[in-house]
């Protein structure tokens, strides 16, 4: 009988295993889809960027997906007024992907480039990607402005084994 069961919690242990293996298979398709959230953003494809916010915050936001892309095109106008440019935005590589409360997590780095009157700043900042159909559709969050304790406040199904590292100052460089 003792054999059995150890043998039961071996063929767990290793299907678990293989199961986390499985999941991490699925970076190249997080990086893929924050990048063409990026590629909208850059294009000020708005509707296609705001398509990506993780569904729980569109649906605590009083007027849903139209609401958070007039905010954002008012965002662009008022950065755009003061002359400064979104040039390029871009993933860095994704964090290990947690399967947790139904649903695939991970954080990504986010990297962006904006013109500006006198040179350019880039900045860095990390998003929760979360896939609650496991791994087929990928949302994002901007996870910079607080830590996680903070954010799991918000929504109680986040990992707790995430890892937000604070966003480095931005770089500037100035024109020649």
């Amino acid at each position: 009988m003792r054999r059995i069961l150890l043998t039961g919690i071996l063929w767990c242990s290793i299907a678990s295993v293989y199961a986390q293996a499985d999941i991490q298979k699925l970076k190249p398709a997080v990086k893929a889809a924050a990048k063409k959230m990026n590629d909208a953003l850059v294009k000020k494809d708005l509707r296609a960027f705001v398509s990506t916010t993780y569904p729980k915050v569109v649906e605590s936001t009083n007027g849903g997906l139209d609401k958070l892309e007039k905010e954002l095109e008012a965002q662009l106008k008022n950065i755009e007024a003061s002359g400064t440019t979104i040039t390029s935005a871009w993933p860095g590589e994704v964090s290990n992907i947690i399967d947790t409360a139904g649903e695939y997590q991970c954080t990504i780095p986010q990297y962006m480039k904006m013109k500006m009157k006198d040179g350019v700043l880039q900045t860095e900042t990390t998003l929760f990607a979360l896939s609650p159909d496991k791994g087929k559709t990928w949302y994002f969050i901007d996870a910079t402005e607080k830590p996680l304790d903070k954010w799991r406040i918000a929504f109680p199904n986040l990992s707790s084994k995430h890892v937000i590292k604070p966003a480095p100052e931005p770089k500037f460089t100035p024109n020649k």
